[in-house]
């Protein structure tokens, strides 16, 4: 995901220029690849960097930590004021080297989007299918009823006392 910054590098202080990103199916790495990525980005032109910022919309497939299924999850991420240097800046931390227009006036976005995203992905993701509303919404046959419970309390604190012995 790179963009052409070439005129808004040299352009004045407080420069904008608008992109749409629309990408189709893009791999990060071994462990992440999207459907799509879809959304408008902003690049300002401050004193001696850039600030870019988006809302990007993008599916993934993760596996539900109740069924193990695999699913595809819609994640939308917003990002405000991440700042990039210009070219010939003074760059102090080494956190920062990467985050660097290049001399040519491209900037590429991929790792910084790869992180949003990684980020965005909850620890434990609960496939819609098995989320509590949808638990909620089955026939009464279905669900356990309350002797059902009674039968499960039992039995599972007459396994950890058995255990704890």
């Amino acid at each position: 995901m790179r963009f052409r910054l070439h005129k808004l590098v040299s352009g004045p202080v407080g420069k904008t220029q608008h992109e749409i990103l629309n990408i189709g199916p893009t791999r990060f790495d071994e462990d992440l690849c999207v459907a799509y990525l879809r959304g408008p980005i902003e690049f300002v032109r401050i004193n001696d960097s850039v600030l870019v910022s988006g809302r990007v919309q993008t599916t993934t497939t993760v596996q539900c930590v109740r069924s193990l299924e695999d699913f595809e999850m819609l994640i939308a991420i917003e990002f405000k004021g991440i700042a990039y240097a210009l070219p010939g800046a003074q760059v102090d931390e080494v956190d920062e080297a990467d985050r660097l227009v290049a001399d040519d006036g491209w900037l590429d976005l991929t790792e910084m989007l790869r992180e949003e995203i990684v980020m965005a992905i909850p620890i434990n993701p609960i496939s819609p299918r098995y989320s509590d509303t949808a638990l909620a919404a089955l026939p009464d046959e279905v669900k356990l009823d309350d002797e059902d419970r009674d039968w499960l309390t039992v039995r599972w604190k007459t396994q950890n006392r058995n255990s704890q012995d």
